[in-house]
C-alpha cells in the first residue's frame, strides 16, 4: 500500500468547516432576534416572557441595553470558533474559548428545554406563551448550537491529528 492509498479525501477536511459554520449560523440566528429587541421590535418578544415585554416598556434604554449586549455576546460566541479554521499563534486560547462556550450551550439549552417542559407540563404557569417559546424555540437552538459546535471541534481535533500524523 503507498502513502496515496491513506491520504485523507477532500470531503474529511471540509467536514471540521462545515460543522463549525453550521454552529456559527445556528448561533447567529439565535443572536438575531436580540438584536432586533435592542432596537425595539417586537415580534415573538413574548416567547421569551412577558417579564420582558414589561421590564422593556418600564425601563426601554436599559432593556435595550442589556439586549444589545446579550446580542454582541452571542455574536463573538458564534464566530470564535470560526477562528480554529485558520492559522493562529493563539490556536490554543480560541480553542479553549470554544469548548467553554460549547458545554455551556449544551448544558444551559438541556436544562432550559428540561425545566420548561416540566413546568409546562407538571404546573399551570402564569406565563404559557412564554413558556411555550422557551421549550420549543430558545433552549432547543441553544442545545443545537452546543451540540454542533461539540461536533466542529471534535471534526477539527480529528482533521488536526490527521495531519500532524502526516
Amino acid at each position: 500500500m503507498t502513502a496515496a492509498q491513506f491520504a485523507r479525501p477532500k470531503w474529511a477536511e471540509r467536514r471540521p468547516a462545515g460543522l463549525l459554520w453550521a454552529a456559527g449560523i445556528i448561533g447567529l440566528l439565535n443572536a438575531a432576534p436580540n438584536f432586533y429587541w435592542a432596537l425595539g421590535g417586537e415580534l415573538l418578544l413574548e416567547t421569551i416572557g412577558m417579564w420582558l415585554v414589561e421590564l422593556r416598556s418600564d425601563f426601554p434604554l436599559r432593556t435595550g441595553i442589556a439586549l444589545l449586549t446579550i446580542a454582541l455576546t452571542k455574536t463573538t460566541a458564534s464566530l470564535l470558533p470560526l477562528l480554529l479554521l485558520g492559522h493562529s499563534r493563539h490556536r490554543r486560547l480560541w480553542w479553549s474559548a470554544a469548548v467553554v462556550v460549547c458545554l455551556a450551550l449544551i448544558l444551559y439549552g438541556a436544562v432550559g428545554v428540561a425545566l420548561n417542559l416540566a413546568l409546562l407540563l407538571f404546573t399551570s404557569v402564569a406565563d404559557p406563551t412564554g413558556r411555550i417559546g422557551q421549550a420549543v424555540i430558545w433552549y432547543p437552538m441553544l442545545l443545537l448550537w452546543g451540540l454542533l459546535l461539540a461536533l466542529g471541534l471534535r471534526a477539527v481535533m480529528r482533521s488536526t491529528r490527521g495531519r500532524d500524523a502526516a
